[in-house]
């Protein structure tokens, strides 16, 4: 059967991991195929998509074997087995990183790349002339398999017509060791624009040489860049299989050959034109973004500055310093994505920025509660501190081991303690936490309002989720067995999982969605509206019941979502409740 659907834009990323100094071995691959001349039509950006991704990767450190473009079935894995060839001998902090650019196309649960030799783009003649995602991970697995594995797509992708899986890329098993990254989310097609690269491509290529960040916050913020660009018409996501709780981090300083001009629209770079791309690329997304689009890119500004009077060595954040309690100079100096912990089993706090956000859910969002949803702008007019996770049964049990908590200590009820957050704790309970660990520190630590709640969850997005408008239980921990709004179904896992799982949203917290619902400091209200719109906690209402935020590990998707509101009654002790702390930043 010939395909008839037109082929949409993806990305994976693969083998990846840095430590200071790039000590690891890092070996990447980049793939552009653009000149195809069969039934797939040729695209434009392919070729100066691969030129800018791998002067980028260069300039961070990485051996950038020789790129491959308009590659055939038998080029894709000799540079494949070349890479993994590359690979074998180095130790376990070694990096690989795969970048494709060119149509691809999922077909009976697989996803394929297409080469340039592709002949007939048929179910059968994919088995035979495609190279399938799983293709490429098990050559890289099986020689490199205590690498670090990053798997980029950007690719267009439709599914094919008499599959199962709907438009779009479909979502694959998990892999230790490897993420792999889409250039734009299930039943979306990515651009191919027309103008110097694509906007992942550009992305991409901005962020991986963006010194001091992670891996996961350099994904996130390539997707808010491309979303931004595209006027959300575009939303990247990703596949987290790397096991490490210190995530590499890509550059530890930008080369000073790359200086920022404008880019523009053009025929394929030639080589000597390639070079300097990276600074053309960070200069256009650092303008000011068209007055049509999201308001996500004033907060972005404000989360790279730093107060007045503070310079970039005035930190407090935890790999500077020692969790104490912050002095006034180390918080007036605080900006929005620091982190610290101000004693030894206390939680760690992320800053968020002051901003505005349109409380609630649109009309015509899928599954909405009608009036507990209704939109309401509201204003934050001060950064506060929230917490970088759902509170652990490990930090519960040190503030019952320090006399705190009413030396109450809940059951786990077979969900396991330590990194799982602490459930089977009523509102008042949580009181008691953020009573000891004011007391512990001496300062002013609380529950989130309702609005605050909602406003760290969508760090910026308007989506029913801060990744998009559908889910996955790759992306989250929820009853997995229920679908919403286009996304598959999977795994149902009937428990918690450590609070450190899954991605983080935009703003570095984890878990904003799913695993545990999480009291809030408001009294309930069944409309939603918020006191002078100011964020602050309603303090009046039915105080015997409490607003829960987020969905648990038992809830169906569409309970997940970011405006979502539940009420339950305050002496509830449930194992799908939990909380999260806040903490109030003096002036």
């Amino acid at each position: 059967m010939r395909i008839i659907a037109t082929f949409a834009c993806a990305v994976m990323l693969t083998c990846m991991g840095v430590l200071p100094g790039h000590a690891e071995k890092r070996v990447a691959l980049v793939i552009g195929n653009r000149d195809y001349k069969t039934g797939v039509g040729a695209l434009t950006n392919p070729l100066n998509d691969v030129r800018l991704v791998g002067d980028a990767l260069r300039s961070v450190g990485f051996e950038v074997l020789p790129r491959l473009e308009n590659a055939t079935r038998g080029d894709i894995l000799r540079g494949i087995r070349a890479l993994a060839s590359s690979l074998k001998a180095a130790g376990p902090d070694a990096i690989g990183f795969v970048y494709y650019s060119g149509h691809g196309i999922a077909s009976q649960g697989e996803n394929y790349l297409i080469p340039v030799d592709v002949t007939e783009p048929s179910t059968e003649q994919l088995e035979i002339q495609g190279v399938k995602q799983s293709e490429v991970l098990a050559i890289l697995r099986q020689e490199a398999p205590n690498a670090a594995h990053y798997l980029v797509l950007d690719a267009c992708r439709n599914t094919l017509q008499g599959s199962r899986g709907g438009k779009g890329f479909v979502p694959v098993e998990q892999q230790n060791g490897v993420l792999v990254a889409f250039s734009t989310e299930p039943g979306k097609t990515a651009r191919d624009t027309g103008t110097a690269s694509g906007p992942y491509a550009a992305a991409l290529a901005m962020e991986l040489v963006k010194p001091g960040q992670d891996d996961l916050h350099m994904f996130h913020n390539v997707r808010v860049d491309v979303m931004e660009k595209t006027n959300r018409d575009q939303v990247p996501w990703t596949e987290d299989g790397i096991q490490r709780r210190d995530r590499p981090v890509f550059a530890h300083g930008t080369s000073a050959a790359y200086q920022p001009t404008r880019p523009q629209a053009e025929s394929p770079p030639t080589e000597a034109h390639s070079q300097g791309t990276v600074g053309t690329i960070l200069s256009w997304f650092s303008g000011s973004s068209p007055a049509s689009q999201s308001g996500t890119s004033s907060q972005q500004v404000a989360m790279l500055a730093r107060p007045k009077g503070c310079d970039a060595t005035t930190t407090v954040s935890l790999s500077k310093r020692a969790p104490q309690p912050l002095s006034a100079t180390a918080e007036g100096c605080l900006a929005p994505m620091d982190v610290f912990s101000e004693c030894g089993i206390c939680p760690k706090m992320t800053v968020v920025p002051a901003g505005s956000f349109t409380m609630g859910s649109p009309g015509d969002e899928p599954e909405r509660d009608g009036d507990r949803e209704a939109q309401v702008p509201v204003k934050m007019s001060k950064p506060f501190a929230v917490g970088k996770y759902a509170v652990t049964f490990e930090e519960w049990d040190a503030c019952v081991a320090d006399g705190g908590c009413g030396g109450y200590r809940p059951s786990d009820v077979g969900l396991g303690r330590g990194l799982r957050p602490v459930v089977n704790v009523t509102w008042d309970d949580a009181q008691k936490y953020v009573s000891w660990l004011s007391s512990k520190t001496g300062k002013p630590y609380r529950l989130l309002s309702d609005a605050e709640r909602e406003y760290v969850t969508r760090a910026g997005s308007t989506t029913p989720f801060w990744w998009g408008s559908s889910i996955v239980p790759q992306q989250a921990n929820y009853d997995g067995s229920y679908a919403y709004n286009g996304g598959g179904r999977g795994e149902y896992r009937k428990k918690t999982t450590p609070v450190d799982d899954f991605e983080p949203n935009a703003w570095g917290l984890y878990q904003v969605h799913g695993n545990v619902w999480e009291w809030t400091q408001d009294c309930w209200n069944d409309g939603n509206s918020v006191s002078a719109g100011d964020g602050n906690a309603r303090r009046d209402g039915d105080c015997n019941s409490r607003v829960i935020r987020g969905g648990s590990w038992d809830s169906k998707p569409q309970y997940l979502r970011s405006a979502v509101r539940v009420r339950s009654p305050a002496a509830n002790r449930d194992d799908i409740i939990g909380f999260r702390v806040a903490r109030t930043l003096t002036p």
